[in-house]
């Protein structure tokens, strides 16, 4: 008996070590999830609050969102925005990292400047940039009008036709730091026999990159473009910092849609719906990538 005993202890302590990191997924991951997705079914309305309180109404929430012309156009935004800015952030990215992977004097130094801009908290970054950008006083204007390729100063955050450019520049700076070290440390772990081997066979820089680096980096690359994607997907605060979604709606992603749709409008059913919306975009996106990079050996 004692024997068993002391089996069902030791048996039930591994659950117990686990319990508190549970308690901890729970609260502050499937809670939400599940209350957004009761809330995104209900009325939740709080400038005409209902008599019978926050009653069901199916999937009028999803309707309302699906179809409105907003949606639309907030989806059409996020998706030229994760286009461009995941694209950029990438190629930056990796060749950062090649340049910081050769061995230069200096190359401690220019491996710890290139992390600031990630490492500067995104409320700082956005203020240095909004200052930046200000049509009197901003340095991007001085520089551009003094050296000729700006006849007058330009209201980036004022003119709808290049907010979201200027908004995505300071994505892309904000964002590639981090490309440019998880593919770096892909580098640090190709070994260099191989580059010797492939010069000695008459390789060239070009095919050596094409036959060894890129194959390499696949792996990482894999990891580094669907953290990319999701990241820009659940992506507010440089947008709403910047322009708040303006001018004329013009930077209104889906993030900052949902939260006008709970903030301004109060219509917290809306806003639930469109958030559910936007994790099963990211399910789908995540599913099928995965799913055809599996299908294309990848990994191997």
């Amino acid at each position: 008996m004692k024997l068993k005993s002391k089996s069902l202890q030791s048996r039930w302590t591994g659950y117990w070590f686990v319990m508190p990191l549970v308690m901890i997924v729970f609260v502050f991951l499937i809670y939400p999830i599940v209350k957004a997705a009761l809330m995104s079914v209900q009325y939740w309305y709080l400038p005409k609050p209902s008599p019978e309180g926050n009653y069901f109404v199916g999937l009028e929430n999803y309707k309302y969102v699906l179809t409105s012309k907003y949606f639309h156009r907030s989806l059409k935004i996020t998706t030229l925005y994760i286009v461009i800015t995941v694209i950029a952030r990438f190629i930056l990215g990796l060749g950062t990292a090649l340049l910081l992977d050769v061995n230069f004097k200096g190359r401690a130094l220019a491996r710890a400047l290139v992390i600031i801009p990630w490492a500067i908290p995104e409320v700082v970054a956005c203020l240095i940039w909004v200052l930046m950008y200000d049509k009197d006083f901003g340095i991007i204007n001085y520089i551009l009008t003094n050296i000729g390729i700006l006849d007058s100063n330009l209201a980036y955050l004022m003119n709808p036709e290049i907010t979201l450019p200027a908004a995505m520049v300071v994505n892309i700076w904000k964002g590639f730091p981090f490309v440019a070290i998880m593919l770096l440390a892909g580098l640090q772990s190709i070994p260099g026999e191989l580059y010797e081997a492939a010069t000695v066979d008459g390789a060239n820089v070009w095919q050596r990159f094409q036959k060894i680096t890129l194959p390499a980096l696949k792996p990482v690359s894999v990891i580094v473009f669907l953290l990319l994607v999701v990241w820009t997907i659940k992506d507010f605060g440089i947008i709403y910092l910047l322009a708040r979604g303006g001018p004329s709606r013009a930077t209104e992603i889906l993030t900052v849609f949902t939260y006008q749709q709970a903030f301004k409008f109060f219509d917290f059913g809306r806003a639930s719906a469109s958030g559910m919306i936007m994790l099963i975009f990211s399910m789908i996106f995540t599913f099928f990538y995965l799913k055809m990079l599996k299908g294309g050996e990848l990994y191997e």
